[in-house]
């Protein structure tokens, strides 16, 4: 997870969906693809999977604080997991949607979100000129226009969350095919 943690070091961020959408994408762009949350696929396999079971989080759920992402600050700078799947959902779906934005609007854009939320709550409307939910929206269905090239990852990755959605990342990190 080093390339998260650089970026969100060299691009500190307050609001964790914004923080973790440019971290996830650096990691997966230059970093290790089987660490959390991708371990070992991608994310938009993970999201396709988490679509089928009817089990996503809408990104307007995931606040800004770590609690919406299952997590509790601990204090002394650790974080506390209260709910590993929904940390991973939400993780999971942060990292595909950022993926999304990035080959969408380019890297630019992303930017300026991380410039502009600095003093402004989450600028989507003024840096991509729609909303969060419309985002969201193009995205999912974006996402869906390519399962058919993805069904045997998500077939995959959906075995794993019904068997037990807790140790899904584990398993899938053991499964996973090398590049």
């Amino acid at each position: 997870m080093l390339a998260h943690k650089l970026t969100s070091a060299v691009f500190p961020q307050k609001d964790k969906l914004i923080r973790n959408l440019m971290g996830i994408l650096t990691e997966a762009q230059v970093g290790n693809p089987l660490t959390f949350p991708m371990c070992g696929f991608c994310s938009d396999e993970w999201v396709l999977a988490l679509l089928k079971t009817k089990s996503s989080i809408r990104l307007n759920e995931l606040g800004p604080d770590h609690e919406s992402w299952g997590m509790k600050d601990a204090g002394g700078g650790k974080l506390l997991i209260l709910d590993k799947v929904k940390q991973h959902k939400a993780y999971a779906e942060t990292g595909s949607f950022g993926n999304y934005l990035f080959r969408t609007y380019g890297i630019n854009k992303i930017k300026r979100l991380q410039r502009l939320s600095q003093t402004q709550e989450r600028p989507w409307q003024e840096v991509f000129g729609i909303s969060l939910q419309e985002l969201e929206a193009n995205w999912l269905n974006q996402l869906r226009t390519t399962a058919e090239t993805r069904a045997g990852n998500v077939s995959i990755l959906l075995r794993l969350l019904e068997r037990n959605p807790g140790t899904a990342c584990a398993e899938a990190q053991k499964l996973a095919p090398r590049k």
